[in-house]
């Protein structure tokens, strides 16, 4: 099949490029140090180079993500970067990966409700930096994190966008 007639979108690598900017990373921030967004990729093929590379700690933007790198065997400390109020949702997700460490975004009593409702472990309070689409006023962070810390959840810190 010629790259022309490949049905859209589709999602093609050169991969001796791929491999060379991975161990590049993995170079530069080996293991855990990065925490590579399955937003950017969106395929478990990829997801496990990284992996291989040591890279076992990944971001995702939604449940949906998180939940098929984890049917796939990938990520051992995965980060939840969107609020969710779905308790359902959320608790599939920590049901369906016991031995992984999940990380939820949260940037109200709200969603600190939803993530202590759902079997969420550990947060990271999610402050708006600049871009006014999610977080939580910086002066509200301090706040949140105690409240978190009454529901039995681990603050792990705080994350926000530029």
């Amino acid at each position: 099949m010629r790259i022309e007639e490949l049905p859209t979108p589709a999602l093609t690598v050169d991969l001796d490029r791929l491999d060379a900017n991975i161990e590049r990373m993995a170079a530069a921030w080996p293991g855990t140090k990065l925490r590579p967004h399955l937003k950017a990729f969106k395929c478990t093929a990829l997801a496990r180079r990284l992996a291989e590379a040591g890279h076992t700690a990944l971001c995702g933007a939604t449940v949906r993500e998180l939940a098929g790198a984890a049917a796939a065997g990938l990520g051992s400390d995965l980060l939840l970067a969107n609020e969710v109020l779905d308790a359902g949702r959320l608790r599939a997700l920590v049901d369906g990966v016991p031995d992984a460490r999940v990380t939820v975004a949260v940037d109200s009593s709200e969603t600190i409700e939803v993530a202590a409702v759902a079997g969420v472990r550990e947060v990271l309070v999610d402050v708006a930096v600049a871009l006014p689409r999610c977080g939580c006023p910086p002066e509200a962070a301090g706040c949140l994190a105690e409240l978190a810390r009454a529901k039995g959840l681990t603050v792990r810190g705080v994350m926000g966008y530029e």
